[in-house]
């Protein structure tokens, strides 16, 4: 039986530290409900473990379940067009064999493939060296049409930055480098869009998978970013730069140039001070 409170609770810690808004509590009160008529029509158990994201605004929440497909996840969301944009992404990506496979869906709800162990990159003990995270990068790029693209990078850009100055950090400087370079753009390709490591997560039978795609059409330079942003100081994330450059073959002042313009809202989601000062420091171009 699904927790409400809990739930509850954990959304509002989340709309309260990301500053996004108002929990939908209509559409919690649903949940059970929801889960139920699922759980019959497509023959699940649902398990105990409940993940529950804020991600954008968007409220959702993934139920591990088993079923005839055996371990599912079974992903649930306030807005039904948003999950449907995702299922759509992640379609596009499924070629590449990097983001989970779609197994059902339903308004505001999908079913998908169970990813083991699923533990995401960011909370590894020993995280992928860059040759192995441009393999991902270069195979999930590989796959998908950028023309299908749900938005534009500019218009996505300009809501996180929206929402890293809502909370206090100037993005200033950050705005003037991605606009010098979506004006002389470089390769297009259908992006993830939110490829920060909570986001990839370590599977057994097929390495780093992506996951909650909100994708948009770019230069590959912009999914990278993340991973060289989370160096633990800038010393590694120079070398990460660096590396991750020559195993993608990516221009290393291009992806310099993104991770600077990016840097901000990498700092906008780590509770640590320390990494927002490292994070930041990057950001000016202080190596």
């Amino acid at each position: 039986m699904l927790d409400l409170e809990e739930i509850t609770a954990r959304f509002q810690a989340i709309a309260d530290y990301a500053r996004t808004g108002k929990v939908n509590h209509r559409w919690l009160g649903a949940l059970p409900g929801q889960v139920a008529a699922l759980a019959r029509e497509w023959e699940l158990e649902i398990g105990t473990d409940v993940e529950t994201d804020f991600t954008s605004g968007v409220s959702s929440v993934v139920l591990a379940c088993t079923g005839p497909r055996g371990a599912t996840s079974l992903k649930l969301a306030a807005d039904s067009y948003a999950l449907a944009e995702e299922v759509a992404m992640l379609h596009q990506f499924a070629p590449s064999g990097r983001v989970p496979e779609v197994l059902a869906t339903a308004r505001g709800a999908a079913l998908l493939e169970a990813v083991h162990p699923g533990t995401p990159v960011e909370d590894l003990p020993e995280q992928p060296g860059p040759a192995e995270y441009a393999r991902f990068l270069d195979e999930l790029h590989a796959a998908g049409d950028p023309d299908a693209a749900p938005r534009r990078i500019t218009d996505w850009l300009e809501l996180m930055y929206g929402w890293t100055e809502r909370g206090g950090l100037d993005c200033a400087a950050s705005r003037r480098i991605s606009a010098e370079l979506l004006a002389d753009p470089a390769d297009r390709v259908l992006l993830h869009g939110d490829l920060h490591l909570g986001n990839v997560l370590a599977c057994a039978a097929r390495g780093l998978v992506a996951r909650s795609p909100i994708a948009c059409a770019g230069e590959r330079c912009f999914d990278a970013a993340d991973y060289v942003l989370e160096g633990r100081d800038r010393s590694v994330m120079v070398w990460r730069r660096d590396e991750l450059a020559r195993a993608a073959g990516l221009d290393v002042d291009r992806l310099d140039a993104w991770c600077r313009a990016m840097a901000p809202l990498g700092a906008s989601r780590s509770p640590v001070p320390e990494r927002v000062t490292e994070l930041l420091a990057f950001g000016r171009g202080e190596y």
